[in-house]
């Protein structure tokens, strides 16, 4: 048998954006890369 509350409608977590992440991801993520590119262009040897 199934339980009342199984067959009741399941529940969605929801959240708001807090402001000002994006651009922080942005910028990081763009340090990042270009640390990366940096690294890979320099010679082994």
């Amino acid at each position: 048998m199934e339980s009342k509350e199984y067959k009741k409608e399941l529940m969605e977590l929801k959240h708001d954006a807090v402001p000002g992440y994006k651009p922080v991801f942005l910028v990081l993520f763009t340090l990042g890369f270009s640390y990366m590119a940096y690294i890979l262009s320099q010679p082994c040897f």
